[in-house]
């Protein structure tokens, strides 16, 4: 009987960190190897042999259930094969643990069961492990994931309200088919830990990784400006349509530093009263040299310095401006295309 290595399945849940340890994990590939920890991916993509299959998408956690709902049988057996094949090379090579990770498993128990179940009969311990979080947690972040980043719904932007009618988050009914399959079910609370990275690291015995940080909240400007992109699209929308604009424009980057507001940038009263005490010895110098030169003298005098903020009118203008005249370069620029066509023409 062939030495299998125990396969840790990361069901999820969703927003509960999944990407990040998904990400950590899948940088700290060759490092895992020393330690005799594989990571097989989000859908296996790591094993090989793997990507030959169209359920095998890298970056689509569902894509093994569109292609069970095609060809529920095949796939399954071929998903079976792939992942004892790799687990029996693993195992010869002295590997003690595998990883598999896919939040969409969670909540989708009747597409991943019987596989797991059939690998498990062939002799491989397998240990599911989720994470759950408090649902008015899960609710904030999932909406800003779901609701407003990736619209996933047709129809206009929805409210948080609009959004949660539409989703059922609740833990029970999945947890129980997990553990009526799979009693070693292991469950976290998300909240009482600090870095759930660093704990799913610590679980399979290799906490030293540096861990990446994936899906931080976007703050509320670019939120705003992901809405109304969104919101232009009668369908639904993937995240990266946004970030590819976004990207161009130079806003997603999480260097960017906030600016003040300009009253804030502008100096006020003590400020210009500073400039002249660090100055008071040079003016009278200066003076000393300009009543030579009879010039009248310079004075500090009581600062008179207006406080002025902009209104959100003044910038609406300018933008404004700014949209027009983009538009109108746009349209000379596509005025020029069509000329060169129509010389092209027979």
């Amino acid at each position: 009987m062939a030495s299998y290595p125990t396969l840790i399945v990361h069901i999820g849940a969703g927003k509960t960190g999944t990407t990040s340890i998904q990400f950590t994990l899948k940088k700290a590939r060759d490092k895992l190897r020393l330690a005799k920890l594989a990571y097989l991916g989000l859908s296996l993509e790591h094993a090989p042999g793997a990507t030959e299959y169209s359920w095998c998408v890298p970056k689509i956690p569902q894509a093994l259930f569109l292609e069970q709902a095609s060809n529920r049988s095949t796939t399954d057996k071929e998903v079976e094969a792939v992942l004892l094949k790799e687990l029996e090379r693993l195992g010869s090579r002295g590997f003690r643990q595998a990883i598999w990770s896919n939040e969409a498993f969670f909540v989708r128990p009747s597409n991943i069961i019987p596989i797991l179940r059939k690998v498990r009969e062939s002799g491989v311990q397998v240990v599911p492990i989720v994470y759950v979080r408090r649902h008015d947690s899960w609710a904030q972040s999932g909406y800003v994931q779901f609701g407003i980043k990736y619209k996933s719904y047709d129809g206009h932007i929805r409210n948080f309200k609009e959004w949660l009618q539409g989703q059922d988050i609740s833990y029970t009914k999945n947890l129980k088919i997990w553990l009526e399959n799979f009693p070693n079910l292991e469950i976290y609370n998300f909240d009482s830990i600090d870095n759930v990275t660093e704990h799913f690291l610590s679980r399979i015995g290799s906490p030293d990784l540096e861990t990446v940080r994936a899906n931080d909240k976007p703050g509320l400007a670019l939120l705003a400006a992901w809405a109304v992109h969104n919101a232009s699209f009668p369908g639904k929308v993937m995240p990266s349509v946004f970030q590819k604009l976004a990207k161009r424009l130079g806003i997603l980057q999480k260097d960017n530093q906030l600016v003040p507001s300009i009253d804030q940038l502008l100096p006020n009263e003590e400020d210009i009263f500073e400039v002249q005490r660090l100055f008071k010895d040079d003016l009278g110098e200066v003076n000393k040299m300009l009543e030579d030169c009879g010039q009248p003298p310079m004075h500090f005098d009581t600062p008179s310095v207006k406080r002025k903020t902009i209104s959100s009118w003044d910038i609406d203008q300018m933008m404004l401006t700014m949209i027009f005249s983009l538009q109108r370069q746009v349209i000379n620029l596509e005025e020029e295309i069509q000329k060169l066509r129509d010389k092209k023409l027979p």
